[in-house]
């Protein structure tokens, strides 16, 4: 018997293995993924509106603390940063200096003595002695007590504070703009009273020709004044230089 050729041999054992051996069982399929869960979306925890409520409440506690925290630094921290900004403390800045105790204190007899001698130097200027009548009006010196007056003090004493208070009483009165103000040492025989002082004497300056214009006039400006009395408030008074 012939022996066939290697080749076949081998083709042919190929073949009978390709042909007699059985397919291999194909293996179960894949499980499929699950599908998704449409509820599982809903699942999601959601806030509820009372939980929001709290937190926006606690947000707004937290705002209003924190503000008043601020005003109260800013309040307390605003005149130190001012101070620090010019470089002083506090404490350095200087108080006004007090007041000497050696200095004599003011009173208001000083301050109305400083002003009737202002008055009586406008007086001098503007009616200088030299013969001419004025009407006189009153006439204290510091001290005088006069029983027919009443000083602003509430007695009748008066005091250079009283004797300009009545000045000024006089020139707001009926005759205005013609008083003016002279010692009565400017003038005349230079009277003064038995302690040596001279009188604070108010004027009005007219213009008067004579003692009558003078008397007329005070007629006419105190006729609500009783006669007898009058010539306490009202007088003539003739200006002659000092001598």
């Amino acid at each position: 018997m012939p022996v066939a050729p290697w080749w076949e041999e081998f083709g042919s054992a190929a073949s009978d293995d390709a042909d007699g051996a059985a397919p291999a069982p194909a293996g179960p399929p894949p499980a499929a993924a699950p599908a998704a869960d449409p509820l599982e979306v809903r699942r999601t925890p959601r806030r509820r509106p009372r939980d929001l409520l709290a937190l926006q409440v606690s947000a707004a506690v937290l705002a209003v603390a924190l503000l008043g925290l601020l005003g109260a630094l800013a309040v307390r921290g605003g005149p130190a940063a001012s101070a620090g900004a010019v470089g002083t403390p506090a404490s350095s800045v200087p108080s006004s200096a007090p007041a000497s105790p050696t200095a004599p204190p003011a009173t208001d007899d000083t301050a109305a003595l400083q002003e009737l001698e202002a008055l009586r130097a406008r007086g001098l200027a503007e009616h200088p002695p030299a013969g001419q009548w004025a009407a006189q009006l009153a006439a204290k010196s510091i001290g005088t007590t006069d029983p027919a007056q009443v000083a602003t003090n509430g007695s009748h004493t008066f005091y250079a504070g009283d004797i300009l208070a009545q000045s000024r009483a006089i020139a707001a009165g009926p005759a205005g703009a013609d008083v003016f103000v002279l010692r009565s040492d400017d003038y005349g025989k230079g009277s003064i009273d038995a302690r040596g002082n001279p009188y604070w004497t108010t004027l009005a300056a007219g213009p008067f020709a004579s003692a009558a214009d003078v008397r007329t006039w005070c007629d006419s400006v105190f006729g609500g004044v009783p006669a007898a009395t009058r010539g306490n408030v009202c007088l003539p008074r003739q200006l002659l230089p000092v001598g």
